[in-house]
């Protein structure tokens, strides 16, 4: 994740869950196999608008952010998906 990071500044993370803007981001996370819980997130200024359905949950990326210049669409699986009152559903 760090060389990700590095290369998408706007996807951030942390195994604190006190770092994360609950209310202004999408948070997700996998349950991984050892050590603490990594909390992913994207806060809501860099994302257009995310919609949902049947457990997938798509992010659309502002044309604005990095991010757009990198993909069209964020999509992740069912599972701890996280999607704060502050960003914009569709």
């Amino acid at each position: 994740m760090d060389s990700l990071a590095a290369k998408i500044p706007e996807l951030k993370f942390s195994s604190d869950a006190n770092e994360i803007p609950w209310d202004k981001a999408v948070v997700w996370t996998i349950m991984p196999r050892v050590g603490p819980r990594v909390y992913e997130w994207i806060d809501a200024e860099h994302i257009r608008y995310v919609s949902w359905s049947n457990g997938i949950v798509s992010i659309m990326p502002e044309n604005s952010s990095i991010l757009s210049s990198h993909c069209q669409c964020i999509v992740l699986p069912s599972g701890f998906v996280w999607v704060g009152s502050e960003v914009k559903v569709g």
